[in-house]
């Protein structure tokens, strides 16, 4: 499988989530709640992210935060709220943390 049907195929697993974004951006310039809904990838991102209370574009999805994302929701089942995304993780970074709960 290519990297490209791998990232398809990873959003779209994602799509419809929320995630609460807590970057150095989103708390200089927030929108709303700074709560955000993953929406279809595009390009070569794995989601764009749409504020949920303007639908306002909020930026795009990295593969490696998809990948983080992913990897909770694997883990824990689809959250009950918002995952938050404070800054980029690798996905090794992320493996790193769940593993160490």
């Amino acid at each position: 499988m290519s990297e490209l049907s791998d990232a398809s195929s990873l959003s779209t697993k994602l799509v419809g989530l929320t995630v609460k974004l807590d970057r150095p951006v989103d708390r200089e310039r927030p929108c709303c709640q700074n709560i955000c809904t993953i929406g279809p990838a595009c390009g070569p991102h794995a989601g764009e992210l749409t504020c949920t209370g303007c639908g306002q574009p909020r930026g795009w999805l990295s593969e490696p935060t998809a990948q983080w994302i992913e990897s909770v929701v694997a883990r824990f089942g689809a959250p009950a709220t918002p995952i938050v995304v404070g800054k980029s993780h690798t996905y090794e970074e992320a493996l790193l943390t769940l593993n160490s709960n």
